[in-house]
């Protein structure tokens, strides 16, 4: 063997035991006990050996808001390995007047010398035509499986195209991921506060309530159960969105909701802050209340949110900072790629809300198992890559942006302490985070073809 990880604790999302784990040629070959020490020797007594974490939102180097994204796919992609994760799905944004397969050979060729672990792409349609139509099809054969619209921003798509494309998407094996706010609504509270004077980051949250996530993911369970379509709600942040989904799921429907770190932790009392401070908050949708954080976690218990996401939409304070008399012009976004599975970890299983295997089920297995990449990611099994996280529970830090490997200047989490931290990343029977060091290089990443959408969740 290549490798061998000894004495630690093995997890997927059903199992949890004590044996070695063995990789010969980037795959898991052996699991048991007393494995020979072959090759490399990690011994991870007293840790978690996990699948690498999959990560299904990102913005990686992409124009946002009016600004760009501050990680390329090499800082993005060190970010995310330094934090367990060992396949990133990013979602880059077609451009008006241009096809999807061009966004796509784009960012291919962007991250394709510079990304550090396994990626692929899910694109946003920005605008549907005629061409379009024709592309989905033959992008879902290629191993492009998912795509994402929006129902706000200038972008956003009606119920007419919202309908055609789950229904186009069902027939061809495609699953469609889905911002849910009511733009139209936004828009008019948006210009209503500016006329009033209510200019600062503080109105963000206040412009896009709650009702209108309710509204808008509703308004697309319902269109998904009458067409008997898969669609995924991305970045999921109200209890009353929540619920109204999870009835809906209830009598059958294949509706699979994401949530994000930070609605996990945070709540609107972050916009109270100065306004440079809170513009770091400034994400969309906008932070709840303290119920929606606990509704959130329920979720995760109960099933009814399957994945959870870091939406990592990093921007430089500089760019934050031009709309702080102009709330508008904030980009929507935060850093998050890095910290995902260690603030999920610390928060979650250290805390006792989630178990260890609901840990890996919304941060591995059902990402892989979602976006076409299961059982070669997300599980630990013979025949699978080896994408493997180690976790050491009892490993305490203070998070800081300086710890951290993305060009952001900021993190949300500043001065949070962390229980539980990945310790060991290894992509494909490569090591590439050990002992605080990162050895992978430039590249070494590759694109993974994505397999149809089927209901292994159901």
């Amino acid at each position: 063997m290549d490798l061998v990880i000894k004495n630690g604790t093995i997890v997927t999302a059903l199992d949890t035991f004590e044996a070695d784990l063995g990789v010969k040629e980037g795959k898991v070959v052996q699991i048991g006990e007393n494995l020979p020490k072959e090759g490399k020797v990690i011994d991870a007594k007293g840790c978690y050996v996990c699948p690498g974490s999959v990560e299904i939102h990102t913005h990686i180097d992409a124009p946002m808001h009016g600004s760009r994204t501050a990680d390329d796919w090499h800082s993005g992609t060190v970010s995310a390995a330094c934090g367990g994760v060992t396949t990133v799905i990013d979602y880059p944004n077609q451009v008006p007047g241009h096809s999807l397969r061009e966004i796509i050979d784009e960012w291919k060729e962007r991250a394709g010398n510079k990304a550090v672990i396994d990626y692929s792409f899910a694109p946003a349609i920005q605008e549907i035509t005629p061409a379009v139509w024709e592309e989905i099809p033959k992008l879902i054969e290629e191993g492009y499986p998912n795509f994402k619209v929006f129902m706000t921003y200038a972008w956003r798509k009606g119920d007419y195209e919202i309908t055609k494309l789950l229904d186009t998407l069902k027939a061809h094996g495609g699953l469609l991921s889905i911002h849910c706010e009511n733009g139209w609504a936004i828009d008019y509270l948006i210009e209503k506060a500016l006329k009033e004077g209510r200019t600062g980051p503080v109105y963000h949250e206040t412009t896009r309530p709650d009702v209108l996530e309710e509204e808008t993911s509703m308004r697309v369970s319902l269109l998904a159960e009458m067409l008997d379509a898969p669609i995924y709600i991305v970045h999921m942040s109200s209890r009353k969105a929540l619920e109204r989904v999870r009835g809906i799921k209830g009598r059958g429907a294949m509706i699979y909701v994401e949530t994000t770190p930070h609605f996990l932790v945070f709540t609107k009392e972050v916009y109270k802050r100065e306004a440079m401070e809170a513009a770091k908050f400034v994400v969309t949708p906008p932070f709840r209340e303290s119920s929606d954080v606990e509704a959130l976690w329920k979720g995760l218990r109960g099933g009814s949110v399957s994945t959870i996401g870091s939406d990592h939409c990093a921007f430089f304070l500089k760019a934050k900072a031009v709309g702080l008399d102009d709330f508008p012009h904030i980009p929507h976004g935060a850093p998050g790629i890095e910290t995902r599975v260690p603030i999920v970890f610390s928060e979650g299983v250290s805390k006792g809300r989630i178990s260890i295997n609901k840990f890996v089920e919304v941060m591995c297995t059902n990402p892989a198992k979602l976006f076409g990449c299961y059982p070669e990611k997300g599980t630990l099994r013979i025949g699978s890559d080896a994408d493997i996280m180690i976790i050491d529970p009892q490993k305490e830090v203070i998070m800081t942006n300086s710890l951290l490997h993305s060009q952001a200047d900021y993190t949300p989490y500043e001065g949070m302490k962390i229980k539980g931290y990945p310790i060991v990343t290894i992509s494909r029977g490569e090591i590439l985070w050990q002992d605080g060091k990162f050895s992978g290089r430039p590249g070494r990443g590759k694109w993974i073809f994505r397999k149809r959408f089927s209901r292994l969740l159901d």
